[in-house]
């Protein structure tokens, strides 16, 4: 066999070697968000005696300051909830203008006003401003946001407010705060409870970000290889 037909074997065998490994935490990953789903479903489905039935009015009031055009860009997205603008791949259609912009504070929640009933919100970690197009909610000393972050992710919840959305087609949907205030959900009564079950939530999230984290690693260390070895700048030894 020549030398090369032996090196690009051993090339071949060191790629095959990180696809499996790279399969094995993409199945990893994918059981994990599924377990994070069905416990979602568990512990958040309720009711019982210690749950009880709230109107969102009353537990979540909307945040509408405007007039601090000095503070950070932020955005709400799909996956991510709320981020920095600066962090996230879009095309930046903003007014230079950001005097209507709304204020978010650290522990509040942001929702698309259009995409709500598809469950675009996040909790905010940031001090900062957002796009009129979204609704701020800060919440009352009734509930914990972080807990009422997942419950909003909630499938059944997300129902709601599709429901509760006003638009003649799907494109025009819209769920402005006069009518997400009038929607009941069910939570626990005890505020303790309810931050219990955040921090299980929390954990789950955790261990999805740093599995995510590792499979990019592996795909861009893939990336890398096959660049050094398949241009030539490294050669494997042959035997």
């Amino acid at each position: 066999m020549s030398s090369n037909n032996t090196e690009n074997k051993k090339i071949g065998t060191v790629l095959c070697e990180f696809d499996k490994v790279i399969t094995l935490k993409q199945k990893l990953l994918q059981e994990k968000q599924k377990q994070k789903k069905g416990l979602m479903e568990r512990i958040l489905s309720g009711p019982d005696r210690a749950w009880k039935t709230v109107k969102l009015g009353t537990v979540m009031k909307e945040r509408n300051e405007i007039g601090y055009n000095g503070l950070e860009l932020l955005a709400i997205t799909s996956a991510n909830g709320v981020v920095r603008r600066r962090e996230v791949n879009i095309t930046d259609n903003s007014s230079e203008d950001k005097s209507k912009y709304k204020r978010i504070l650290q522990g509040d929640i942001g929702y698309n006003t259009m995409r709500m009933w598809q469950g675009v919100s996040g909790l905010s970690q940031y001090e900062g401003i957002v796009s009129p197009a979204y609704t701020v909610l800060k919440s009352t000393q009734k509930v914990d946001s972080e807990f009422m972050s997942y419950l909003f992710k909630l499938p059944q919840v997300i129902n709601l407010f599709h429901r509760y959305s006003q638009g003649l087609v799907k494109d025009t949907l819209n769920l402005k705060y006069k009518n997400f205030k009038g929607i009941n959900v069910t939570i626990p009564k005890k505020l303790e409870k309810q931050k219990q079950i955040a921090n299980i939530l929390r954990t789950a999230d955790k261990e999805i970000y740093w599995l995510k984290k590792e499979l990019e690693t592996l795909k861009q260390q893939k990336k890398g290889l096959m660049q050094i070895l398949l241009t030539g700048i490294v050669r494997v030894k042959c035997d």
